[in-house]
């Protein structure tokens, strides 16, 4: 089945204004988890010069915390009653609690310039970074978890969860670039040793002026969130409950819920592998000055400002499944062409190309994974009768932390385990730690991503199923 070719009339139009508001908190959800993505293992592997394997694990750690803070999110916003609706009072703690642990994840007091890193305090140090980190999920948390229930409440209209998702893809974009490329940038430009010996403890500075940025900006884009969704359609904690057991089983016989929610895992889990690997492939492989990757970053943000509500329409022809796939290829042909690169072969012209196919993978991988994720959410409230978006976004949000801790942790043991040393020249780097970069930016990736794709072809839900689903709901509700 396909999705229809056309947008419905009766579809309620949402304002821009009211999209842009609600689309700016991807910004800071991307500055926040991109972030913390990319830097996070090599700031504790580079700077405060930690084990590999235990800085994976730190971050392995902390997203097991994740299995209690996002159900816990959830189910406390399908469940609140307040004058701000159920989902408004999670994004301002959110947004306040993100900002302040984004910063403190960048500025650890175990290195500066009076203190060698971790000399006599290597404990203490692995301590405070999993404090801070934990208190990083528990802002993500907060904010994410009811944010991305919001689109339900919003619209019922097909075709416009996807121009909303769009517009938050175009936004999350420039997040991400901001938080990758702008990051690298810096370091490349600013960092004392970056670029010539590698990332080391000299270049704490700029991490925490990295910091210190970056949680102003996630605070204030959650917060224009906060503010500008405060007219946005919200519904009600509907006075139906069922048992436990009955939810549950809800959950498990929502078969396209747990189709895109396999999708995504397998697809999240490769990505993870990739953010944490990328800096290692341009650093430690390729000798590229991290400022390079800008190159990446910033075309990306344009391709997906130029391309995501194309891509939106031709997801109305093709089908969102189709879309999906289609864009599912992009991001599995980036990441084999990392595994043909050595000292001294990328050329500006290659990293550009890359961000170009970046942007399509992005924008239809972001727009309509989350555009059939709330159709499934819009399938379970008339099959139950209940509202129960944050309960599904919980889920979702745990299995993007779990995928998240995967990657980092399996390419710390394996740069451990290959005996990597941030300081070794990309000319005399062993093929052993070459494989294990790879692992991370090219062969996981590739593998998980296909694997994804085979579960995708049967994904069947389109807009007759759901209208199906509404007229049996209100068939039973009658009855």
């Amino acid at each position: 089945m396909t999705d229809q070719t056309h947008v419905d009339a009766t579809e309620d139009r949402l304002p821009i204004s009211l999209k842009l508001s609600w689309a700016t908190g991807a910004l800071g959800v991307a500055l926040l988890m991109n972030g913390i993505s990319a830097l996070s293992l090599v700031y504790m592997v580079s700077v405060l010069q930690m084990e590999p394997w235990l800085a994976g694990a730190l971050l392995a750690i902390t997203r097991l915390y994740d299995a209690f803070s996002d159900p816990i999110a959830g189910i406390m916003s399908d469940r609140t009653v307040s004058k701000m609706g159920r989902r408004r009072p999670f994004l301002l703690w959110g947004a306040v609690i993100s900002g302040i642990s984004f910063f403190l994840c960048l500025a650890s007091p175990f290195i500066g310039p009076f203190d060698k890193p971790l000399e006599g305090q290597g404990l203490l140090a692995a301590a405070y970074m999993l404090g801070v980190l934990i208190l990083y999920s528990t802002g993500y948390s907060l904010f994410n978890v009811p944010y991305m229930a919001m689109p339900a409440e919003m619209t019922d209209g097909y075709h416009e969860r996807s121009s909303i998702h769009g517009y938050r893809v175009m936004l999350a974009s420039l997040g991400g670039m901001l938080a990758q490329s702008g990051s690298l940038l810096a370091i490349g430009l600013t960092g004392k040793e970056a670029g010539r010996a590698g990332i080391s403890a000299e270049d704490w500075g700029t991490f925490l002026w990295i910091g210190a940025v970056g949680g102003a900006l996630i605070t204030i884009t959650m917060m224009v969130t906060f503010f500008g969704t405060a007219k946005a359609r919200q519904i009600a904690r509907p006075a139906r409950e069922l048992p436990w057991q009955v939810q549950l089983g809800a959950f498990f016989k929502n078969v396209p819920f747990m189709q895109i929610l396999s999708v995504k895992l397998l697809q999240l889990i490769g990505l993870s592998f990739s953010s944490s690997a990328l800096i290692f492939m341009a650093v430690n492989i390729l000798g590229l000055n991290p400022a390079k990757l800008a190159f990446i970053g910033i075309t990306m943000v344009f391709t997906v400002m130029l391309l995501t509500q194309p891509l939106m329409m031709l997801g109305k022809i093709i089908g969102k499944r189709g879309g999906y796939i289609v864009s599912s290829v992009f991001t599995i042909g980036v990441a084999l062409s990392w595994s043909f690169e050595g000292p001294g072969t990328v050329s500006d012209l290659e990293l550009i190309i890359r961000g170009v196919a970046n942007g399509i993978a992005f924008a239809g991988n972001v727009a309509f994974a989350m555009s059939m994720l709330t159709d499934t959410m819009e399938l379970d409230a008339h099959r139950t009768g209940m509202r129960r978006e944050g309960m599904f976004t919980a889920l979702y949000s745990f299995v993007e932390k779990i995928a998240a801790a995967t990657g980092p942790f399996i390419v710390g043991v394996a740069l451990s385990a290959a005996g990597f040393n941030p300081q070794t020249p990309p000319k005399e780097v062993t093929d052993g730690v070459r494989q294990a970069v790879l692992l991370g930016v090219t062969w996981a990736p590739t593998a998980f991503m296909l694997a994804s794709i085979v579960i995708l072809t049967f994904y069947k839900l389109d807009k007759s199923d759901l209208d199906k689903a509404k007229a049996d709901g209100l068939a039973r509700d009658v009855g």
